[in-house]
């Protein structure tokens, strides 16, 4: 069953608990037959971190190896995540089943990452986290609303779950 849904993003931070934005994003890749793509954008150190690393470390390569080990920690990160959600939720992997599911981690800023991503990868939708709780005009972070104002395809907006 074809909804013009063919591959699904889905963006997840790596402090807050991901279940939310990865059960929304599993249930509508079933729901459609869509392809599921996994992000985590990892926010660039700023240039005054840059530069003081720049000065203190002048081999290049280290520089180099440590932007990689904060990648690579990263995608361990949200490997463990993507198990995690997998284990508690074990009636979804075997609905999900053998589909297409990727696993990335950018750099950059992150609503420029994600949207680029989207338009690269041939999103149809992108699902992401509200990170707040009210819906007043803060309901939306920055980073969600800066992935609203630039993308081109439906965005799917997951609220935290209620705390009691």
């Amino acid at each position: 069953m074809s909804h013009g849904i063919h591959r699904i993003l889905c963006c997840v931070g790596l402090r807050t608990d991901s279940d939310p934005v990865l059960s929304q994003a599993v249930g509508l890749a079933i729901a459609t037959g869509a392809k599921l793509d996994v992000l985590h954008a990892v926010k660039s150190l700023s240039d005054d971190v840059v530069t003081t690393l720049r000065d203190n470390i002048p081999d290049r390569g280290i520089l180099e190896s440590l932007r990689e080990r904060r990648l690579k920690e990263a995608g361990e990160v949200l490997d463990e995540q993507i198990e995690t959600f997998w284990s508690r939720h074990p009636d979804l992997r075997e609905e999900f089943g053998g589909r297409e599911m990727t696993r990335s981690v950018l750099e950059g800023y992150p609503a420029s990452v994600i949207t680029d991503f989207a338009q690269r990868a041939g999103s149809d939708m992108i699902v992401l986290a509200a990170n707040k709780r009210n819906f007043s005009a803060t309901y939306a972070g920055k980073i969600t609303k800066g992935v609203i104002k630039r993308s081109r395809v439906p965005v799917v907006v997951v609220p935290p779950p209620c705390r009691e």
